[in-house]
């Protein structure tokens, strides 16, 4: 068999018959997306805020970790619909 056959049939991408592409699965997965986007950019946000307070008296780390804790249970909220959809 020629070698070229496997790598013109790997080529072919066919949807599983089960799981056929939807706006609806478009849409589930741009929420998951959208979630796991959230919970990355509070944590980021959350080190870099907490890291440039100069002494350790100037960490106001409760109202930090309040608006930290309410945008990581925000984006798993969203994801979790995301999830629920697909």
């Amino acid at each position: 068999m020629n070698p070229t056959h496997y790598l013109t049939t790997a080529a072919v991408w066919t949807p599983h018959p089960g799981h056929p592409l939807t706006w609806g699965g478009f849409f589930a997965r741009l929420l998951v997306i959208t979630g796991g986007a959230v919970v990355l950019i509070a944590l980021l946000v959350t080190y870099g805020a907490r890291a440039s307070f100069r002494a350790p008296r100037e960490r106001p780390l409760t109202p930090l970790l309040a608006t930290t804790g309410a945008l990581v249970l925000t984006g798993a909220g969203i994801a979790s619909l995301g999830l629920w959809l697909c």
